[in-house]
């Protein structure tokens, strides 16, 4: 049973709040480990990118990178369409449309971390 406090909402956003944090550091930190790894190593050529990028825990790495920056765009949005967009239809539709562009993005990038990627395949 869902039990509304005094603001009227169903919950009062700390989920919400600490996504967003925890989501916002781990791209930090994750953009920090790829350019310390970038500037450490003699990334010369293309073989030592393929190689490093192709890496099981790079490749992993990125992945929850961009599961990460997808999470917290669409709480985002989702919480300036709520607070801001004040008719129904519109704020139903930019929603939608939101939804099916993060997800059709999410399955570009498994496709290109997974599938197309030379090292790939499921």
């Amino acid at each position: 049973m869902i039990r509304i406090n005094r603001t009227g909402a169903a919950h009062s956003g700390l989920v919400e709040w600490l996504a967003q944090r925890i989501t916002a550091v781990y791209m930090a930190l994750f953009l920090v480990f790829c350019l310390f790894s970038i500037n450490a190593g003699p990334n010369t050529g293309f073989e030592q990118w393929s190689d490093w990028f192709n890496a099981n825990p790079v490749r992993w790495g990125w992945m929850l990178f961009y599961v990460s920056a997808l999470w917290h765009s669409w709480i985002g949005l989702r919480s300036v369409f709520l607070d801001y967009i004040k008719p129904f239809w519109l704020r139903l539709t930019l929603t939608l449309t939101t939804a099916v562009a993060l997800f059709v993005h999410g399955m570009w990038v498994v496709d290109i971390l997974y599938i197309s990627s030379p090292g790939g395949g499921v």
